[in-house]
């Protein structure tokens, strides 16, 4: 599977513990982080489960939902 962690640079740090946080769930999982200077679709910080949106929002969700909400994709 492939998780892509779009972030705005202020959530370079939750960014780098949501990596962690999935590879210690699925540790062959391939993780690509992109950071942005501003906003996407109003959103600061996106996941996506092989391209499809998991999570979008203003701030960084917490890893526990995010991962959460990728276990219900799979």
């Amino acid at each position: 599977m492939i998780v892509t962690i779009i972030y705005n640079m202020e959530y370079a740090g939750e960014a780098a513990s949501l990596r962690n946080a999935i590879l210690e769930e699925w540790s062959d999982c391939k993780i690509n982080k992109m950071g942005i200077n501003n906003a996407i679709n109003n959103a600061t910080y996106q996941v996506q489960l092989d391209g499809s949106i998991v999570y979008t929002g203003r701030g960084a969700g917490d890893n526990t939902t995010i991962i959460n909400s990728i276990k219900a994709r799979l």
